[in-house]
């Protein structure tokens, strides 16, 4: 898996020009590997809750591990993704640039279903309440396992 690093910049360089991309001197390989270790714990959970039934948790927590391996792609070019309106947006938004000639794991279909299914979930509306099913927290474990293979791929 290779890195389209002219893809990345041009996603990075508008999120900077927002305010929304922090340059970091410590982004570092190392620091994306530190976080696609943190990414993998969280799989690892999402396992133990798909085992026990959890299957909301399971979702939530896979979405997590996505999101993180997403994190890692942004840091291995040198940022971070601050506390801003759409930072999970903007990390898969970087991670499907670099990644997207290998794979859409990170595509914006993809991207889009599970962080509304993660809000759904997060922010609970009495009106509207939705329940994950084995098939969601199956279908969210397997998009993430993907991410972190293929953030993976490039990082390690």
């Amino acid at each position: 898996m290779t890195i389209d690093r002219g893809a990345a910049q041009r996603a990075i360089d508008l999120f900077v020009g927002r305010g929304q991309l922090d340059r970091v001197d410590a982004a570092t390989p190392e620091a994306a590997r530190t976080c696609l270790d943190r990414a993998r714990k969280r799989m690892s959970a999402v396992v133990v809750l798909i085992e026990a039934e959890h299957w909301e948790s399971a979702f939530t927590t896979a979405y997590d591990a996505y999101r993180t391996s997403a994190d890692a792609v942004v840091l291995l070019m040198g940022y971070r993704v601050p506390a801003v309106k759409g930072a999970h947006r903007i990390a898969t938004d970087v991670a499907h640039a670099a990644l997207k000639h290998d794979t859409d794991v990170f595509g914006p279909v993809s991207s889009d279903r599970f962080r509304s299914g993660r809000h759904e979930s997060e922010y609970f509306d009495p009106d509207k309440p939705v329940e994950k099913s084995e098939g969601d927290a199956r279908w969210a474990a397997s998009l993430a396992s993907t991410a972190l293979v293929a953030v993976a791929a490039a990082v390690d």
